[in-house]
């Protein structure tokens, strides 16, 4: 194949990348076409393109590809909604029953809440997760 070849087979990996929400996937294969291009230009042996063109690919997937992923992850992603509640502590307006709901204070919203045990009105609880409206909160036990 030309240089030209594996130039136009880069610039469709890197539009795939573009338009894909892979993170880095097809600009691994867009760098072997590139190493491919120049291999290329400089020798015209179609079995050393292909070759240059998998090392170089398979070299980006193993060696670029992570760091651009721990770059570009969200790690630092922040709970909003009814998530932020998680981990939350809360007061018991009334009494929580096992089986039966009863509701707590959390900032300055009321919410239906249950639990696997008995837990008074008064008490302190955490919450634990969100099923639809209904928090399940487990007791703190202060010292």
């Amino acid at each position: 194949m030309t240089w030209t070849t594996w130039c136009i087979i880069a610039a469709v990996l890197i539009i795939f990348e573009v338009i894909t929400t892979s993170v880095f996937f097809f600009m691994c294969f867009a760098v072997g076409a590139v190493f491919a291009a120049i291999t290329s230009y400089f020798a015209g042996s179609v079995p050393i393109e292909v070759i240059v063109f998998v090392i170089g690919s398979v070299l980006s997937l193993y060696l670029v590809r992570p760091i651009f992923k721990k770059a570009t992850s969200k790690s630092g992603a922040v709970n909003s909604n009814v998530d932020a509640l998680i981990g939350e502590d809360a007061v018991v307006t009334e009494k929580i029953i096992p089986f039966k709901t009863g509701f707590v204070k959390v900032f300055s919203e009321v919410w239906r809440a249950e639990a696997d045990v008995e837990i008074e009105s008064g008490d302190t609880v955490k919450v634990e997760k969100v099923i639809g409206t209904t928090l399940v909160v487990k007791k703190i036990h202060r010292k």
